[in-house]
């Protein structure tokens, strides 16, 4: 009987866990400002979306994500944080003057990496309320700003750890349905990453991003 209370506590305290670890990364990943997109189409796990134009401070480092993809993030990461000195434009004044204190500016999601010419791309999208003028200026120069046009991104979704392994194996599939779609890609690949890295595998979103012209869609013309 002993035994049998404590099985049925066990249950309990690990269905809380479990319940409170969905809610808080739920929660969480519903704090972040995502761009906004129009889904197109939908077939099960892959989407045909269209994203507005949306700002993005990018770094590029020598490699691949493998390699690189650390110090890409904590150099993208301390630019948020605060490792940054604001531009503050006083009225009726010229010219735009510099504070020293630094700004914290808001995570948003995702995080996406794309490689081009043997170089790991690693982009974090800045919250909304930004112009490309009012952004903090970066302490560290390898950080660069740009306007990402609008594009058309055929997508698929999956879960667990962004391993080598389970990405290539949902770009592989995704990469087959733009073939058998008869798209026409116009750019690299993206890698796209939502959730914190204490986030539990089954509730991680994960995202691989194929660009193509939105003509090539029956009706989209």
């Amino acid at each position: 009987m002993k035994l049998e209370t404590k099985s049925i506590l066990f249950l309990t305290a690990a269905t809380v866990a479990l319940g409170t670890a969905i809610f808080v990364g739920s929660d969480v990943l519903a704090k972040y400002e995502e761009p906004d997109y129009e889904i197109i189409e939908k077939s099960q796990d892959i989407e045909l979306r269209k994203y507005p134009a949306v700002i993005a401070a990018q770094v590029e480092l020598e490699g691949t994500w493998e390699n690189s993809a650390d110090q890409a993030f904590r150099i993208l990461a301390g630019y948020i944080f605060g490792k940054n000195i604001p531009r503050q434009k006083i009225a009726m004044t010229v010219p735009v003057t510099e504070s020293g204190a630094s700004e914290k500016i808001a995570m948003t999601v995702p995080v996406t990496s794309a490689k081009s010419d043997g170089k790991m791309i690693m982009r974090f999208y800045m919250p909304s309320k930004y112009r490309l003028e009012t952004l903090p200026e970066p302490i560290d120069g390898r950080i660069k700003f740009l306007k990402v046009a609008p594009a058309s991104y055929a997508v698929i979704k999956f879960s667990g750890f962004a391993s080598r392994e389970n990405i290539d194996r949902h770009e592989a599939k995704l990469k087959r349905f733009v073939q058998e779609k008869n798209l026409t890609v116009n750019g690299s690949t993206v890698h796209a990453f939502y959730n914190p890295p204490w986030t539990l595998p089954f509730l991680r979103r994960n995202e691989v991003w194929i660009p193509f012209d939105h003509t090539s869609v029956p009706n989209e013309s």
